[in-house]
């Protein structure tokens, strides 16, 4: 062997040595790449997917706080998740999310009675229940790894996840608590799907001012009936503990582990409940409210004198109970005499009109006076204030001061009863007393 050749071999050597570590390297990379970067993008996506169902309560919590308040709430969600960058490793693209809501449900009461002029609405005994639309606030994932990660759903209050057909809790208010029941849906449509934070709009199309009484009616209980992907050992779990609720029904399956589909609550009769409705718009979607029904807040059964006047106020509520703005009521006296005219041209915020009745100056007894106000030709839409002007010569309780004494006054009598006499009025003088059983005297002055 010459020098030349083992030059060579020493020189091949090296090169060899650097070629087996970079394969090992490379193979390295490749075992990461194929087996740690999934792990770390499946645990940033699980990461991220906590992140999301925390600001789903948080939207749970926005639309509270825009019922109580009236205002308008603005929600952070994240749909989407980008991943850390890696040095010579290679990441998927970034996840997208999808918040969107789905498809519209009702919910119905029946058999609710209510007193006043609420009842021309809510006294469900003797037709159709009050039904009310609402919609599901989803979240859907779309990840790369996290291949069983759970949509996070809003339902009236209530914030689940779902896993197929599997659902858990994970926030939720209770639709009946002791005698009150609350109830807040949503309209309008969203579906949005992106990577990076974005806003949720929350608008109030009808907040809670309103607090309506109800019970059931004579001869059945008062009942919800609500559209719901929980469960009944669910919805077991939620209502243990009221025991205003006599029963509930699933009507989609028999089954206690199985969504109900729809629940049918039950609630103890003889009991009155404080029923609260509101409704959020979402996406930047408010809805306009139509009006429903019509209250007298103020003036009715009033008394009155003639040439008197009555403040008589109104209210128009929504199916929601709450007022309604610029609707036009018009009211008439649909009996007995006087006029009523309008101090507004339409509602005001707090859905109240006021108009004021006027008698006429020329009652001479008790009359009856019915003013009709309405906006509508529905009974519901429509009431009415009983009213009485009297007169002065009308009113029995009081003499009338412009005729003189009245006709059973005589003249002034001493503690026992007898007539006092004029000083100069003695016994059989046949002259004329000035109380001479309340009628007016008159005499001649002869000055000749």
């Amino acid at each position: 062997m010459n020098r030349d050749s083992v030059g060579d071999e020493r020189a091949v050597s090296p090169l060899i040595g650097a070629i087996l570590l970079l394969a090992i390297l490379m193979t390295m990379l490749a075992l990461l790449q194929l087996n740690a970067v999934p792990a770390l993008v499946s645990e940033a996506e699980f990461n991220h997917n906590q992140r999301v169902q925390g600001e789903m309560r948080d939207v749970a919590a926005g639309i509270d706080r825009s019922v109580a308040t009236g205002t308008s709430q603005s929600i952070a969600l994240t749909p989407g998740v980008r991943y850390q960058s890696r040095l010579f490793l290679l990441n998927p693209p970034p996840a997208t999310g999808t918040v969107r809501t789905g498809g519209q449900k009702t919910v119905k009461i029946k058999n609710a009675a209510a007193q006043g002029e609420t009842g021309d609405y809510w006294n469900t005994s003797s037709k159709e229940p009050i039904e009310i639309e609402t919609r599901q606030l989803s979240y859907i994932p779309n990840y790369n790894e996290y291949h069983d990660a759970p949509q996070t759903v809003y339902e009236l209050g209530t914030v689940y996840n779902r896993v197929e057909e599997t659902t858990v809790v994970t926030d939720g208010n209770e639709i009946v608590d002791g005698r009150t029941i609350t109830l807040t849906t949503v309209s309008g449509e969203v579906s949005h799907t992106s990577v990076d934070r974005t806003l949720l709009e929350v608008q109030p199309s009808s907040t809670e001012t309103r607090t309506v009484l109800v019970s059931g009616t004579k001869s059945k209980p008062l009942t919800l009936e609500i559209p719901t992907e929980l469960t009944k050992t669910q919805w077991n779990d939620i209502l243990r503990n009221d025991r205003h609720v006599t029963n509930y029904e699933c009507s989609a399956t028999e089954q206690a582990d199985e969504p109900c589909g729809r629940l049918t609550l039950t609630l103890e009769r003889d009991v009155t409940y404080e029923m609260q409705l509101a409704q959020v718009g979402i996406g930047g979607d408010s809805v306009t409210q139509t009006p429903v029904y019509l209250i007298d807040v103020e003036g009715s059964n009033a008394s009155l004198p003639a040439g008197g006047r009555q403040r008589l106020v109104t209210e128009v509520r929504n199916k929601f109970d709450n007022p309604v703005s610029g609707i036009s009521v018009e009211a008439n006296v649909s009996s007995g005499p006087g006029i009523v005219s309008p101090v507004e041209q339409a509602s005001g915020t707090d859905g109240r009109m006021t108009f004021i009745y006027e008698a006429p100056d020329d009652v001479s007894k008790v009359r009856n006076v019915t003013v009709v106000a309405g906006f509508g030709g529905d009974d519901k839409e429509n009431v009415e204030f009983e009213l009485q002007v009297w007169g002065e010569s009308g009113n029995e309780k009081e003499p009338d001061n412009d005729q003189g004494p009245p006709e059973h006054a005589g003249p002034p009598t001493d503690s026992d009863g007898e007539e006092e006499l004029d000083d100069e009025e003695e016994p059989g003088n046949s002259g004329e007393s000035s109380w001479d059983r309340g009628r007016p005297f008159s005499f001649e002055l002869d000055l000749s």
